[in-house]
């Protein structure tokens, strides 16, 4: 037995949301009743006259909603079902949206359309997929209903016309964009809360550039800063740093891009964002490793100082105890209270951010880098840099690796 819509329910709900009209009509299109919570509020177009103008049209079907905008100045909607129909509104929208149909209706009073209620797109949309899914077995979504009413059908062969003619314009005149390695080099950086790492990738040179986003120069620069933002927030966020913070760094710094009208500043803006991520990524890391720097043990600063100026050496825990002048156990136990990580397991971390950045930015091969940071073998710095980032030096090299050396 088919289960009964209670359509009266409905009606009622959309139009206390919208507060607007909401009107039924059989199968045939026939007027049944109406609905409105506003007992003030008139319609200047009587029941039939309004599904008139719907079934009247050439493209009309029964498959999809149709937003039906009357002279651009409000708009009714008609739901198609399987034993009834609705149609909603009037209403107008909160922002401007291109409605694909359109009908005259003369010119409306104006005393009439300020008592007609204002209502988001979202709104809107959410209540007509809602009255047309729930008599549906496959559900209609938001896309769908703007594909239908919202989007010229040139739209698509304009995108890809548009596509064809800049490709072409950008190898005609000898443009290109900035090598994808260099985005993954500076995302990285974020997301490793690698602060000296994201300085030097921002500061490469390349012959390309990052494409016009913009014809305006402001504008063109605020988009660049966009899509920086929008980057290093997911870079962050997979750094450890919590998304709702993340968000609302970009969120906050958007605004203010769309606030500022000065090129220097836009990238003044959109850079500092950059590193307030790297930032907070190394403050994270330095939080789980138990170093926040107070307080910290003078032997500890010592035996770091000597660490960063032996990294193109062999380094022994002896030779750092013996040059502090401690017991070699002594300094491990100490080490490792201090830094929640071991001695030795720090200077395979220090020296594997070399070794990275050697094989980003250097010509040298793996044995040349193995020789040069005083590894005993070109296998034994692969081991080692394999269990710290889950690949071969050479894939390392090929995923980040500078490829222009010679432009």
């Amino acid at each position: 037995m088919k289960e009964r819509m209670n359509y009266g329910y409905l009606m009622r709900h959309i139009s206390y949301h919208l507060h607007t009209f909401v009107r039924r009509y059989t199968a045939e299109f026939d007027y049944a009743e109406s609905f409105c919570g506003r007992m003030q509020f008139e319609d200047i177009f009587s029941s039939e006259e309004l599904m008139g103008y719907f079934t009247s049209r050439a493209d009309f079907s029964l498959e999809c909603p149709v937003l039906l905008s009357f002279n651009g100045q409000f708009l009714s909607a008609f739901v198609p079902g399987d034993e009834y129909h609705l149609i909603i509104g009037p209403v107008r929208l909160s922002e401007e949206v291109y409605l694909r149909h359109q009908a005259d209706a003369g010119t409306a009073d104006e005393a009439w359309l300020k008592t007609v209620p204002v209502c988001s797109f979202k709104e809107l949309s959410g209540d007509v997929l809602l009255a047309f899914n729930l008599c549906r077995e496959v559900s209609l979504d938001e896309v769908g209903l703007l594909a239908e009413n919202c989007i010229r059908k040139e739209t698509d062969d304009e995108l890809r016309a548009h596509f064809s003619e800049l490709v072409f314009e950008n190898r005609e005149h000898g443009r290109r964009h900035n090598p994808y390695d260099q985005e993954l080099r500076e995302g990285a950086a974020v997301e490793q809360g690698d602060l000296k790492q994201l300085e030097t990738a921002i500061k490469e040179d390349f012959l390309g550039e990052y494409g016009t986003l913009a014809k305006n120069p402001i504008r063109h620069t605020r988009n660049i800063g966009i899509v920086v933002v929008t980057l290093a927030s997911r870079a962050a966020i997979r750094g450890g740093v919590p998304y709702e913070i993340a968000y609302t760094l970009s969120d906050s710094t958007i605004q203010k891009l769309e606030e500022c009208s000065d090129i220097p500043t836009l990238f003044h803006i959109f850079r500092s964002a950059e590193f307030t991520y790297a930032q907070m990524v190394k403050d994270l890391n330095e939080q789980k490793a138990g170093m926040s720097g107070k307080d910290k043990n003078p032997h500890i600063n010592r035996c770091k100082d000597y660490i960063f100026s032996h990294l193109h050496d062999k380094i022994c825990v002896q030779d750092i105890a013996d040059e502090l002048g401690l017991n070699a156990n002594y300094l491990s136990e100490l080490f490792h209270q201090c830094e929640k990580i071991s001695l030795t397991d720090f200077i395979r971390r220090e020296k594997m951010n070399l070794v990275k950045n050697l094989l980003i930015y250097s010509r040298y091969s793996c044995s040349e880098i193995a020789a040069y940071l005083g590894f005993s073998s070109q296998s034994h710095m692969g081991k080692q840099f394999r269990e710290c980032m889950g690949m071969t030096p050479n894939q390392y090299r090929r995923e980040y690796g500078v490829r222009e050396f010679d432009v």
